[in-house]
């Protein structure tokens, strides 16, 4: 690892994965929050930070206590989902132990959603920074390093003689512009050089839809980037990184057109799109033939679409606000265009049964998506789902305490009264193996079986002989 400076008072980091099995555990990309909360601490604190990106780097939890131990830093920000809640938890009590004095803040969508509950089940954590972290975070360090008291920060949980206070959510800039763009430069060029294949791009944050099963982290609220500040930020990463690949972190890269083409007649424009590929997601309602064409002629070599569920029941209630008649119709329009689509299916949404499952199938075998992801409902908190599932309401009937369950693929979050969790495991790799054999695809599926190798064995193996479920995880707790 090489770093400009061999102290630094702040380190940002992405924790290591436990295992390495997806392709988010040992990814092509480095992490774009933290690198967004370290542009805003060094452009509008002067504070410059060391961004460790331990998943990008490949290092393990021990080789990533010792590197940032080594730093020798003031405040530790670590960034958390769900499922790695856990882990980040392990790292921040390693760090400490050697680091006593330091503080541990944590960020993330898991501590936005349950920033209480967080707290006092991994007292580790200093500080919890609720909602989009960078304007607080900033804040929050600057009072550290000045030994001053931080309170009256918006956006922060943490304990205060013995009762636990939350001060709302994070403040954000009145425009996404004011962020600037990720801070590449402080990651270790030596780990980017070696892994970095792909560079995130975010053009805006927030989601209008109302699914059922989403957070909305960002909030209902688009809030856009001026375009032409966007293509320059991908100029500059293909000029500085050499990145050839870019992958659009919007929630719905399409949601407002003229947003869009704007982006895209940029990159033409430019010249970009003869030396940069790109993929992004996309939603059937936001999408026509002349946008999809001009994607394609930008350098758009994938858009990936959630379609959820095959059933029109579950489709409806979910409130998604598309129809099964309208997603096939997208997928034909990006077909036509020459761009690959992938499409995200959910297994175990509300009162799913046997049938609702079959037609999921089906709809996945007919739509013959060029990659098809089938994953199996999470209630991560901040969902109606989650609601849902607490209660026991929408056929749910057992929840684990574990949060290393929360995971689509390997996870064991949830069970339900009309469908056993081994069935539903049993229709996910069914699925996933009869898109490819009707459709005559015997290689396609060759081939993605050889790329994920490491996530299918133990995907087969689990439905084969799962392990009896419990409503007490790894971790002891129960929800």
């Amino acid at each position: 690892m090489a770093f400009q400076n061999d102290h630094y008072d702040v380190v940002l980091v992405q924790p290591p994965a436990e295992s390495r099995r997806e392709h988010w555990d040992t990814p092509d990309y480095p992490a774009i929050g933290i690198a967004y909360v370290g542009a805003w601490l060094e452009t509008e604190a002067g504070i410059t930070p060391a961004i460790v990106d331990a998943k990008l780097a490949r290092l393990d939890l021990t080789e990533t206590i010792d590197l940032i131990v080594s730093l020798g830093p003031r405040v530790v920000g670590l960034s958390a989902m769900t499922h790695m809640i856990d882990g980040a938890s392990d790292l921040a009590q390693g760090i400490k132990a050697r680091l006593p004095e330091a503080k541990m803040v944590l960020g993330g969508f898991h501590g936005t959603f349950l920033p209480e509950r967080t707290k006092r089940e991994f007292p580790v954590f200093d500080y919890i920074v609720v909602g989009e972290g960078e304007m607080a975070f900033a804040a929050l360090t600057q009072k550290i390093l000045a030994g001053e008291e931080p309170e009256n920060i918006n956006g922060l949980c943490y304990e205060k003689n013995g009762d636990i206070v939350t001060i709302g959510r994070g403040d954000v800039p009145e425009t996404l512009d004011e962020l600037g763009e990720p801070a590449w430069h402080l990651f270790d060029p030596e780990a980017l050089a070696k892994y970095a294949r792909v560079v995130p791009v975010m053009s805006q944050r927030g989601c209008p839809f109302f699914c059922n099963f989403c957070s909305r982290p960002y909030g209902r609220t688009v809030r856009l980037r001026t375009p032409e500040l966007v293509v320059d930020e991908i100029e500059r990463n293909l000029k500085r990184l050499g990145a050839t690949y870019a992958d659009f972190y919007d929630e719905t890269f399409t949601v407002n057109k003229p947003h869009t083409r704007g982006i895209c007649e940029g990159l033409i424009k430019r010249g970009l799109s003869q030396n940069l590929l790109w993929k992004c997601m996309a939603h059937a309602n936001t999408v026509d033939r002349d946008l999809v064409h001009l994607m394609r002629k930008a350098g758009c070599d994938l858009v990936g679409f959630g379609v959820e569920t095959g059933n029109k029941e579950i489709l409806a209630s979910m409130q998604k606000g598309v129809t099964k008649e309208r997603t096939m119709a997208a997928r034909m329009l990006f077909k036509e265009a020459g761009i690959p689509t992938q499409a995200f299916f959910l297994m175990g949404h509300p009162n799913e049964s046997k049938k609702s499952l079959f037609d999921t199938m089906m709809f996945a075998i007919r739509m013959n998506a060029e990659e098809s992801a089938i994953g199996i409902m999470v209630p991560y908190p901040g969902t109606e789902v989650w609601e849902m599932a607490t209660k026991g309401e929408g056929g749910y009937k057992k929840l684990s305490g574990s949060w290393r369950d929360y995971n689509k693929q390997l996870g064991n979050a949830v069970e339900l009264e009309n469908v056993s969790r081994r069935q539903l495991e049993i229709f996910q790799i069914a699925t996933y193996i009869l898109v490819f054999v009707v459709n005559f695809r015997a290689l396609d599926l060759l081939r993605m079986i050889g790329e994920h190798w490491r996530l299918a064995l133990p995907m087969l193996w689990k439905a084969i002989a799962p392990k009896r479920f419990s409503p007490v995880g790894k971790s002891g707790r129960v929800l």
